[in-house]
């Protein structure tokens, strides 16, 4: 069983997590933050969040069986989302890259935010829409669609689910 406080939360810092974190979470997401233009680097960024948890489980754990390892990294997952609700977006971005398209899941008590992976999309801006089609300073930034007919732009998803990560794994909001 992995060391969790009573929210299904790790209380303490582990090498395998951190050093994941440091060496391909953190650059990955600060190369999006960098350029939230880009749809591959903002779909990169989703994946590596979002399996930040089973580094994140793994720590310190040993589990006899597949099933008791995803019975854990589900009431991770449930925990993390309480913690900081964009998770699940991220989750559903990540499998969405994966899988094309994602289903309804198997417990109705877990919801999707999105659907598609074409719900993660860059609106063409001025200078990339037919003639007349723009507004003037328009944002081009990667945006996701969600199920419920809402908007936003990933970085906001991507940058709350990084500030989560930084404050479970170094107790603190800012840059690791």
């Amino acid at each position: 069983m992995s060391p969790t406080g009573n929210d299904g939360i790790h209380n303490t810092v582990s090498t395998r997590s951190a050093s994941f974190f440091s060496s391909t979470v953190k650059p990955t997401v600060d190369e999006f933050l960098g350029d939230v233009l880009d749809i591959r680097r903002g779909r990169l960024a989703a994946i590596v969040l979002y399996h930040m948890a089973d580094y994140w489980l793994l720590d310190g754990a040993t589990y006899d069986t597949r099933q008791e390892y995803t019975e854990a990294l589900t009431s991770l997952h449930d925990s993390l989302k309480n913690e900081c609700e964009e998770f699940s977006i991220i989750r559903d971005i990540a499998d969405a890259t994966k899988h094309a398209s994602l289903f309804v899941p198997k417990d109705k008590n877990r919801p999707r935010k999105l659907s598609s992976a074409e719900q993660v999309t860059r609106p063409a801006g001025m200078f990339g829409a037919p003639f007349g089609e723009a507004v003037f300073s328009e944002a081009s930034t990667v945006m996701i669609k969600l199920d419920a007919g809402t908007s936003q732009p990933l970085a906001k998803a991507i940058g709350s689910v990084l500030t989560m990560w930084e404050e479970l794994l170094f107790g603190r909001r800012g840059t690791a």
